[in-house]
């Protein structure tokens, strides 16, 4: 049987069991001028960017990682585990490898809710700028477009994307957002708006300057109504000079959707330009289909 994919906005990145507890709200140690948040919420930024690594963060053009990502359904239990090899050559190249043993729902991890494994197996998700595709048990197909869509949008909105580079782009705005107790830490908020008018926000902590939490707040154009997506990071730990988390959890208003625990990640290994590509699919569809082929025979 065939993977369903469900359209709904999320990566992640990605990405990617501590207690999970809703965003907490800001509060303003003062009222601070336009020009002195902008200037303190800069100055906050280049911490952050030091404590993540420094220059070999800001120099990060591919990442390979390796883990396992938890799925919960709406009432909040645990649906299942699944294995995924993920490489990203940046900023809009992804591939991402999964391999599920049994039945298993894949939610809210990079591309939002979907796919969903029946019977186990391996797929493979490819994004390339504006184009994506997937390879499983039956062949590759061309992404939906409301999939690609969906991936475009986090790709803008990508956490590492906008502190590496997009917080520099011509009508991005950063400002300090005020204090908080996030999971017990006394954290600070900046926050960030592109000119596209998207909202972004991170809270980090105060005492290491690592992100805690990213959340994008949308509007719905019809409705007007606001969503929340947020990412929470936890288990710091230096991998070739970046410090990368471990522990991430992804939401959608306040309801968790998965918990990504990274084995590994490496980081401008040398990806080949080829692996993002529908041909890279296509020559690996044969072993896919033959293994799905032979799954479903052993089962009967």
């Amino acid at each position: 049987m065939r993977f369903n994919l469900s359209a709904a906005a999320s990566i992640l990145l990605l990405i990617l069991g501590a207690a999970f507890a809703t965003s907490g709200t800001a509060q303003p140690s003062q009222e601070l001028l336009p020009e002195e948040s902008a200037t303190k919420a800069k100055h906050l930024l280049q911490q952050v960017i030091g404590a993540l690594g420094g220059q070999a963060y800001l120099d990060v053009r591919e990442t390979d990682c390796e883990g396992r990502v938890a799925q919960f359904g709406n009432n909040g239990d645990l649906m299942g585990f699944t294995l995924f090899h993920d490489l990203w050559l940046l900023p809009d190249k992804n591939r991402t490898e999964y391999i599920s043993k049994g039945e298993s729902a894949l939610m809210g991890y990079l591309i939002g809710e979907g796919p969903f494994f029946t019977h186990g197996g391996t797929m493979i998700t490819l994004f390339s700028g504006d184009e994506g595709w997937m390879l499983d048990k039956g062949g590759v197909t061309s992404q939906p477009e409301d999939m690609v869509k969906t991936f475009v949008e986090q790709v803008q909105t990508n956490m590492n994307n906008v502190l590496r580079s997009r917080v520099n782009e011509p009508g991005s705005e950063v400002l300090y957002g005020g204090t908080d107790l996030i999971d017990l830490k006394e954290a600070e908020w900046i926050e960030f708006t592109d000119r596209d008018h998207r909202e972004m926000r991170l809270a980090v902590d105060k005492s290491t300057h690592l992100p805690l939490r990213w959340v994008v707040e949308t509007r719905d154009p019809e409705t007007r109504e606001r969503t929340e997506n947020m990412t929470t990071y936890a288990q710091y730990q230096p991998m070739d000079g970046v410090r990368t988390p471990l522990n991430l959890i992804r939401s959608h208003n306040d309801r968790k959707l998965s918990q990504t625990f990274l084995t590994s990640c490496k980081y401008n290994t040398n990806l080949a330009p080829q692996l993002f590509t529908r041909a890279a699919l296509d020559q690996k569809a044969p072993e896919i289909v033959k293994k799905g082929y032979k799954e479903k025979k052993d089962s009967k």
